[in-house]
């Protein structure tokens, strides 16, 4: 094509004496047409270089500790947040006397020890029979109080205090604003520091001395001892359960341009993908557009994408 322009255009049109000139000119014009050419091709190839994306192998990729997951419905949960402490469970605390006044004689525990039910905790005289008898420990559990030495005078007095903690209660607090959406049964999510557990809501009653909230107890195994009396916790209520055709890990979403955005995989592609999002709990967020069912989205650590792909933009802006 080139070549038929050259001729046509110089050698059959333009005198001798111009020859030398006319070549010139029709290399620069077949140069211009290479040039043009070379741009259409390039764009009808698709280089993306106008697309905003990152490319990283799987390898690295699990390097950096990125995790995948696949965009489906599911629920999100509408939560309230109160707090409390942890108290004993009241079956589970005695408080032991001697049946008859009299004096001790022997006491077998000592604070701290780990007594079984029917284990022997101290012996008395009686006063009466001048006859021993022994006290006992109605269950299994820990001694938390001794006030009791051989040779003193029982007099009715409180002399162990025996305590099981393999199941304490949450005492909650929740104040007027909150009672409204809160029942029993409800499912509750109790931490502090870092320790977890979930479990329900057993039952609500009035706080004593005329407070201005009311209690939610909740129930708790406590086994390996990880919720000491006293301790302060925190809890997470669910109060209604939305159904939701898509929903993300909150952790997918980053701001990219100013917008909130999901990076989506597609093979070895990370691409940026604007979302419009919707109700969220704690740990998903719904998304309302943007998305699709199926697709395969950054889950974890999806800063790492963004901050590639920021680095990229700024060394194009150079």
């Amino acid at each position: 094509m080139y070549k038929k322009i050259i001729e046509h255009t110089f050698f059959n049109k333009v005198s001798p004496k111009l020859t030398l000139t006319g070549v010139l000119l029709a290399l620069l014009i077949l140069l211009s047409f290479i040039s043009q050419a070379g741009e259409d091709d390039h764009g009808e190839n698709g280089t993306h270089n106008d697309q905003k994306m990152v490319v990283m192998s799987d390898k690295v990729a699990q390097q950096s500790g990125i995790q995948t997951t696949v965009v489906s419905g599911g629920q999100i949960d509408s939560t309230v947040t109160v707090y409390g402490d942890i108290i004993s469970d009241p079956a589970s605390l005695s408080h032991i006397r001697a049946r008859f006044d009299g004096v001790i004689t022997k006491v077998t525990v000592t604070l701290g020890d780990r007594v079984k039910k029917g284990d022997v905790l101290a012996t008395v005289e009686s006063n009466e029979s001048l006859k021993q008898y022994q006290l006992t420990s109605p269950f299994s559990g820990t001694v938390i109080a001794r006030h009791a030495n051989a040779g003193e005078l029982s007099n009715g007095q409180i002399l162990f205090s025996i305590a099981n903690y393999d199941t304490v209660w949450a005492q909650l607090k929740l104040f007027p604003s909150q009672r409204i959406s809160v029942a029993a049964e409800q499912a509750v999510i109790l931490n502090y520091e870092d320790i977890a557990q979930t479990s329900s809501i057993s039952h609500i009653a009035p706080a004593s001395e005329a407070k201005p909230y009311t209690l939610a107890f909740v129930k708790l195994a406590n086994n390996d001892g990880n919720w000491p009396i006293g301790t302060l916790v925190k809890a997470q209520i669910t109060i209604a359960t939305t159904d939701v055709s898509m929903r993300i890990p909150k952790s997918a979403v980053q701001i990219f341009e100013g917008k909130q955005v999901v990076f989506v995989k597609l093979g070895n592609e990370y691409h940026p993908r604007p979302v419009r999002l919707g109700v969220a709990d704690n740990l998903h967020i719904a998304v309302l557009e943007g998305l699709a069912i199926g697709e395969h989205i950054v889950s974890q650590n999806s800063y790492v994408i963004k901050a590639d792909l920021e680095k990229s933009e700024a060394g194009h802006d150079h």
